[in-house]
């Protein structure tokens, strides 16, 4: 288990992505790319317009992260300006143990 996927589980924090893929494409994508996290399917886009991140013109989201609490309140986010815009692992491990900490 790598360093980082100890201090998420350590933290209590439950990472989960969310695609514009077809269900289909986001388990294949899942698989391919051996994710820890499982990978939702939002080709509807109904949970990406709800968080306000999809990206205008087109039919997908803005890279974006949340860090929600267990009643659903959004402690931390990021929205990226570009396509490669996201933040660092060690950005959201030390958002993740915050969070933990404040659930302890």
């Amino acid at each position: 288990m790598s360093q980082q996927k100890a201090r998420f589980d350590a933290s209590h924090v439950e990472l989960v992505a969310i695609s514009v893929d077809s269900p289909e494409d986001s388990k294949e994508f899942e698989e391919n790319k051996e994710l820890t996290m499982p990978l939702l399917s939002d080709p509807e886009m109904k949970i990406i317009s709800a968080y306000g991140v999809a990206m205008k013109g087109n039919d997908i989201a803005v890279p974006s992260v949340f860090v929600v609490d267990s009643s659903g309140t959004i402690r931390w986010f990021h929205v990226g300006e570009t396509m490669m815009d996201r933040p660092a692992a060690e950005v959201l491990l030390e958002e993740a143990e915050k969070l933990g900490k404040q659930a302890d």
